[in-house]
């Protein structure tokens, strides 16, 4: 094998595991984020407009799927802090994905989010 062979193959090996380990660090911290996020669940204190799709996607005006009435419990699949708004995204009852719009109708996350 030729030293410029020998070189190359140690600068890229050299160089892929910092980034490798950056990269698995990155995807842990994402993980983390989507895991905190399924602790908090949506109550419904008045009839609230459910969303089409994922937060992110619809963002703070997107087309309604659904209403849903008082009381329900939702679980929470992720939180979207956009520009303008905080959408939080629900799993229906009958298995559906949707998202609430806080400030859109009425409902309680709990625990309580944080303040920013």
């Amino acid at each position: 094998m030729s030293p410029q062979t020998k070189n190359w193959r140690t600068y890229f090996v050299g160089s892929a595991i910092p980034l490798l380990l950056v990269g698995v660090y990155l995807i842990f911290l994402f993980l983390k984020d989507v895991r905190n996020d399924r602790r908090y669940s949506v109550t419904v204190n008045a009839t609230t407009p459910i969303f089409v799709g994922t937060g992110d996607v619809g963002g703070c005006q997107g087309k309604q799927l659904t209403t849903i009435e008082r009381g329900a419990k939702l679980p929470v699949r992720r939180i979207r802090y956009l520009k303008d708004c905080a959408a939080v995204d629900v799993r229906l009852p009958d298995g559906r994905a949707g998202y609430v719009v806080l400030g859109l109708g009425d409902v309680s996350v709990n625990p309580p989010l944080p303040t920013i």
